[in-house]
């Protein structure tokens, strides 16, 4: 059979960089198949994609050599427009990628730009537009869709050229759970209704991993393993997690189970496979109780909102008489999606939009007459698209810029010795040292993310805002970012985290805030949010995987959320629990 894609000794070198970043790479993929390419953040896997589709060398410079051979195509000799009808991309932002007013006018635009004939571009836009479920949104304005809406306007406007070849390149980053899910099970319609190969760089997998017939690592540039996912999982999931992979959580718990003597079957990837597994051999008990690291808060109020309400100027009502209060050294997980107000209510409470008086209070004081300045004294804000706050040249510039400002110390002018460690520590932290004389924009989206958090953090406000601080971010990457936050809290300071990583929350958070159209209808324990099924419901969130096993072996409704691994671990009917 021949390969649909396949790249023979390929390395290439980026345009300014001495070493490269694919590293002699060879890899066959073939029509009809669903790949799944994984690795830590640096490991070369957007760059791979790139190669797919003349991107690399033909938008970015650099030195390539090896051959690469899509579609029968040698593709170092063509122009980026002979491979559209072979291969489609899409990009983790879709607001990068499209560039209409009107949905049916971003689905027509590439196939006008290659003359197709008008019939067949309206068959085309009515199609693909059926194909991602967004059929009848041919009039609405694009910017004025959800995120998941936009991005199956990018691939629906990717269909429209009838390639055979779809990639994805973490196409789901920035998107709510449920959107995601809409993704996967879209791309699963395609490959297995529509015969498309499907090509998918992400590292959301617990949804995911088990619709791919193969699955790629990927590290330092090169191909370490490959197999099926159950091959994979079975086999390499220890190194996996050594890499910083994500694993799905299933998976995970069985290498748990795997050490305390139980043996599969066959090694689950699935809840359903799982339950399958263990029913008969582990009993949930339905009152489940079990040490936890969750500090008991016995403070006073950081944070009190009160009956706080927002129009934007266009007439949507983004807060809807929100009350909440936060209290002093809680970590706190504000979920919803896309759309429901989250990063709306965020901003009120920095400040960068001004909340009326008598609505947010910052230690008992009213914050309307505040200053953001003032206010930044008392909050750091890392925000949901870091390009937004660089302004420093360097990577390390930008690290220590908020201790240039507070100490006045001017650009050019000599630093003391304990700024200096102090940004050579944080950055070794997020192992982002050996970039320091990089240009910030420079960084991989995953880099530019970890850079922004830590130089909103270096001044050490006692409450920390993060907007999506995960996303794009592998697991290693991840894991330490929320160590920073918990060791944070363990210091007494206050974290406020806007996020759609449902595992991450479940590890690390304490209390909940669950916004929907505006309004917030949870406030309370995120350990048992997920027994609140009308509200996991009406806000589309995803139950964790941990959650949705735990009810099936208790075989009843149970009286506290299980919500974690080393819950799970503690949940045995007949085992002694934890005190």
């Amino acid at each position: 059979m021949t390969p649909i894609i396949e790249l023979k000794n390929v390395t290439y070198t980026y345009e300014d960089e001495t070493e490269p970043i694919l590293k002699n790479l060879s890899l066959q993929i073939f029509e009809g198949e669903f790949v799944l390419i994984v690795g830590p953040s640096g490991s070369g896997k957007s760059t791979l994609c790139q190669t797919f589709n003349g991107i690399i060398p033909n938008v970015l410079d650099g030195e390539i050599e090896g051959e690469i051979i899509v579609d029968r195509k040698e593709v170092l000799k063509l122009e980026l427009k002979d491979l559209s009808t072979s291969m489609g991309m899409v990009f983790q932002d879709p607001d990068a990628q499209l560039c209409n007013i009107y949905v049916e006018d971003e689905v027509a635009f590439a196939p006008e730009n290659l003359k197709v004939d008008p019939e067949e571009i309206h068959f085309r836009i009515k199609d693909s537009l059926e194909k991602v479920g967004l059929q009848g949104f041919e009039s609405r304005k694009v910017f004025e869709l959800s995120g998941g809406q936009k991005q199956k306007v990018g691939i629906a406007s990717v269909l429209s050229m009838n390639p055979k070849i779809l990639v994805l390149d973490n196409a789901t980053a920035n998107l709510d759970p449920q959107a995601t899910k809409d993704i996967f099970d879209l791309l699963q319609l395609l490959h297995k209704e529509y015969g498309h190969t499907i090509v998918v760089v992400e590292n959301k997998i617990d949804d995911l991993m088990h619709l791919a017939d193969r699955v790629i690592v990927m590290d330092d540039g090169q191909i370490v393993s490959q197999g099926t996912p159950r091959e994979i999982l079975e086999h390499s999931i220890d190194l996996l997690i050594e890499m910083g992979i994500w694993v799905p959580e299933i998976s995970e718990l069985a290498v748990k189970l795997q050490q305390d003597g139980f043996s599969f079957n066959k090694f689950p990837i699935t809840v359903e496979e799982a339950t399958e597994e263990l029913q008969g051999k582990w009993k949930v008990t339905l009152e489940p109780s079990f040490r936890s690291f969750r500090p008991k808060l016995h403070s006073s109020d950081c944070i009190t909102v009160k009956n706080l309400s927002y129009c934007y100027p266009n007439g949507t009502y983004a807060l809807k008489n929100v009350s909440f209060s936060i209290k002093k050294g809680d970590f706190v997980a504000i979920l919803g999606t896309n759309g429901s107000g989250k990063t709306t209510l965020v901003k009120h409470l920095m400040g960068i939009i001004t909340p009326p008086k008598n609505t947010i209070f910052l230690n008992g004081e009213d914050t309307h007459d505040k200053q953001l300045l003032d206010m930044a004294e008392h909050i750091g804000y890392v925000f949901q698209n870091p390009e937004h706050q660089f302004v420093a040249e360097s990577v390390f510039e930008e690290t220590i810029y908020s201790l240039r400002v507070q100490r006045g110390i001017g650009m050019g002018e000599e630093l003391p010795e304990e700024i200096i460690q102090k940004g050579v520590q944080l950055l070794e932290s997020i192992k982002l040292l050996e970039a320091k004389a990089k240009h910030p924009f420079m960084l991989s989206g995953g880099e530019k993310r970890r850079l922004s958090v830590i130089a909103s953090l270096i001044l050490g406000q006692d409450i920390v805002i993060l907007d999506e601080p995960t996303t794009g971010q592998d697991y290693a990457s991840a894991t330490k970012l929320l160590e920073l936050c918990h060791s944070l809290q363990q210091q007494g300071k206050t974290v406020i985290m806007i996020t759609h990583d449902i595992r991450l929350v479940c590890k690390w958070a304490n209390t909940a805030l669950v916004m929907h159209n505006g309004e917030m209808i949870y406030n309370g324990s995120i350990d048992d949010l997920f027994l609140q099924e009308d509200i996991l419901r009406k806000a589309s969130l995803i139950e964790p995987p941990i959650s949705k096993l735990a009810k099936q072996l208790a075989g009843g409704k149970l009286k506290h959320g299980v919500i974690t691994i080393d819950q799970f671990m503690q949940t045995r009917e007949g085992v002694k629990q934890a005190q």
